[in-house]
């Protein structure tokens, strides 16, 4: 199956949430979304910030959506205001096998990491784009900038707001890392099957590979 054909595999199902009813919707639900970028424009924007972005979701936004009211708050655009607090055109600083866990760290390691005057600090904020807030500070996150091959286009969960960190979505059947229309079909099936009432967090894949 080629990437055009996945997309509208997962479109179809999305077509299918509007007869669901949610008690937690975050953004408008049913889905809107807006116009696909043109290439011209998504060139631009890898030019600027000296990046290739993954395949399949440069196909995504080009051909379908450039952004929309769901997954959650809403998938942002690659020109959302929010996306101005990455560096993006620097390197992602971890790695599928080597995420960032908080709890993990040591108090060296976490003042480098939050202390804005400290000329060592870490810059975490690096190498990606954002895709989704959940809430409460978490996020959905695709990684566009790294010298790890396995780790450029994974989506992670990112929550440095709750001292969680930054972690891989790991798929619970394949246990393999997940793409951005592995993201999107994740939310499709798990809203599906959902009841009324249920809540559900792409937290629940965070992890690493082993």
């Amino acid at each position: 199956m080629n990437i055009e054909q996945r997309i509208d595999n997962v479109m179809k199902k999305i077509d299918k949430l509007s007869d669901k009813k949610l008690r937690f919707s975050g953004g408008k639900f049913p889905p809107v979304w807006e116009k696909p970028f043109t290439e011209k424009q998504v060139s631009a924007f890898e030019k600027i910030h000296h990046i290739t972005l993954p395949q399949d979701y440069k196909t995504f936004i080009t051909t379908t959506a450039s952004s929309g009211t769901q997954p959650f708050y809403g998938l942002y655009s690659i020109v959302s205001e929010i996306q101005q607090e990455v560096a993006i055109n620097k390197k992602f600083q971890y790695t599928v096998r080597k995420p960032l866990n908080i709890a993990e760290l040591s108090d060296e390691e976490y003042d480098k990491l939050f202390e804005e005057d400290d000329e060592e600090q870490v810059t975490f904020d690096a190498g990606y784009i954002y895709l989704c807030h959940e809430g409460c500070g978490m996020y959905s996150i695709l990684i566009v900038n790294t010298d790890d091959e396995n780790t450029y286009g994974t989506v992670w969960y990112c929550d440095i707001a709750n001292d969680a960190g930054m972690f891989p979505l790991i798929d619970t059947v394949s246990k393999t890392t997940m793409n951005f229309l592995d993201w999107l079909e994740y939310y499709a099936d798990k809203i599906l099957k959902s009841e009324y009432s249920e809540y559900f967090s792409y937290g629940q894949l965070a992890g690493k590979i082993e």
